[in-house]
């Protein structure tokens, strides 16, 4: 992240919480990644590099696509498919041609799943109270050492605060939702001794942490890989009761 950290306009990050992650990096950040600014572009300056190449993005009003009657507009659609290519784009890399269509169709389909939880979640009556909202800004809040500098990072992604509520209530509501409906198997201690094992064998590091050192890991990502399988199943499920048309 860059200068002042720019928050960008990334209504559809809500899925993983990216957006708070993105608020909450900037502000404690900030200072280290103006110094890292300076330092890249004093590098770039005496090697005489080009500015980095420009990331691919659709129309703002182009309708990407649609969720039952849910327009999916290409101002959302490009704050993620923008972080999407970061990866190339801070290597002064361009995303490969052939490769720009395969990403915007899986930026898309995405975001429909986001929507198609999103829909099934306020169906079902999950709803964020104006509590936890209020709780969660604050936690925002405080990664930030003024709220000048807060104000000021809303401004430059071209934000509001009601705006950022809004996909605060967003993100409670998915992850609330997530967390009730989809439950995962409990974890056996042979599974986590296995995908110990595998790490082990293919650990390039000659010393491994002791098992019993790491098996609250384990545990946890191999949980979070069960409740991502299982999460994208029910999208599947809930797209084919959905009239979804993608228009990438």
């Amino acid at each position: 992240m860059k200068g002042a950290c720019e928050l960008h306009k990334l209504t559809y990050l809500l899925i993983t919480g990216l957006l708070l992650v993105v608020l909450a990096a900037c502000g404690g950040n900030e200072e280290s990644s103006n110094d890292k600014t300076k330092e890249d572009t004093k590098t770039e300056e005496k090697s005489g590099e080009q500015k980095q190449p420009e990331v691919d993005k659709v129309d703002a009003d182009k309708v990407v696509a649609t969720v039952n009657d849910k327009e999916i507009k290409g101002e959302d659609f490009n704050a993620l498919y923008s972080q999407s290519q970061m990866q190339y784009v801070q290597t002064g890399q361009e995303v490969p041609k052939e490769q720009l269509k395969q990403l915007k169709t899986q930026v898309a389909e995405s975001m429909v799943g986001q929507e198609l939880i999103l829909q099934d979640a306020k169906d079902k009556g999950y709803e964020a109270s104006d509590e936890q909202v209020k709780k969660e800004l604050a936690s925002l809040k405080e990664g930030y050492e003024s709220e000048e500098k807060f104000e000021a990072a809303l401004k430059k992604s071209d934000m509001s605060e009601e705006d950022l509520k809004k996909e605060i209530a967003k993100n409670i509501q998915y992850t609330t939702y997530i967390d009730k409906e989809i439950k995962v198997d409990e974890v056996t201690e042979e599974e986590m001794k296995k995908y110990y094992e595998q790490a082990k064998e293919q650990g390039k590091s000659k010393e491994m942490p002791a098992y019993e050192d790491v098996k609250p890991q384990i545990k946890k990502g191999l949980e979070g890989e069960q409740k991502q399988k299982k999460t994208q199943e029910l999208i599947e499920k809930l797209k084919k009761d959905a009239d979804v048309k993608i228009n990438i």
